[in-house]
């Protein structure tokens, strides 16, 4: 039932789906926390940051990444379990909480974390497939979302055109 080359397809399709989903959320989570530390010296507070983490050993910056992630990721499989097992509204609920949190502190983390966790080669090449595969399903995705956006920009033009005659009828009426 599952196999065959249309199969791997689509899962490949879905796969890239969910991570470009994933990275939107991620930069979006970014440039909202861009502008909410705004209001302090984020820049120095980071610079101050990254020296100390690339101060550290590769595998201690592994460890500040690794167990937050790891705990968001781990939590976020038990949150769709418990809603795979009927109990939906606590596994969506759960799922939601471990995410913002996920994207509240592992993208940080990451982000001061990253050149230090790039001078181990096993975590570069990791990081480089990761980086190809993204870029792969970008390329997959780009002529959907295209597609997507030329709708909506339809649909946009056709409401504003529907708004312009009812708000011009409704002009006629009163006057």
């Amino acid at each position: 039932m599952f196999e065959g080359p249309t199969y791997r397809r689509a899962m490949v399709f879905v796969v890239a789906l969910a991570l470009l989903f994933e990275t939107w959320i991620w930069d979006s989570v970014v440039a909202v926390g861009r502008r909410v530390l705004g209001v302090v010296p984020w820049a120095a507070i980071r610079a101050r940051l990254v020296r100390l983490i690339n101060a550290m050993p590769a595998w201690a910056a592994l460890l500040l990444f690794g167990i937050p992630f790891i705990v968001a990721e781990t939590g976020a499989f038990v949150c769709v379990v418990i809603a795979a097992t009927g109990h939906v509204v606590a596994g969506a609920s759960g799922y939601v909480v471990v995410k913002v949190f996920g994207f509240g502190l592992v993208i940080p983390i990451f982000d001061l974390t990253r050149d230090k966790l790039l001078t181990m080669p096993w975590f570069a090449v990791i990081y480089q497939r990761v980086m190809v595969f993204h870029d792969f399903a970008e390329r997959l995705v780009a002529p959907y979302r295209r597609a997507a956006a030329a709708l909506i920009a339809g649909l946009r033009a056709r409401a504003r055109a529907y708004w312009q005659r009812f708000s011009e009828g409704a002009k006629e009426e009163v006057g």
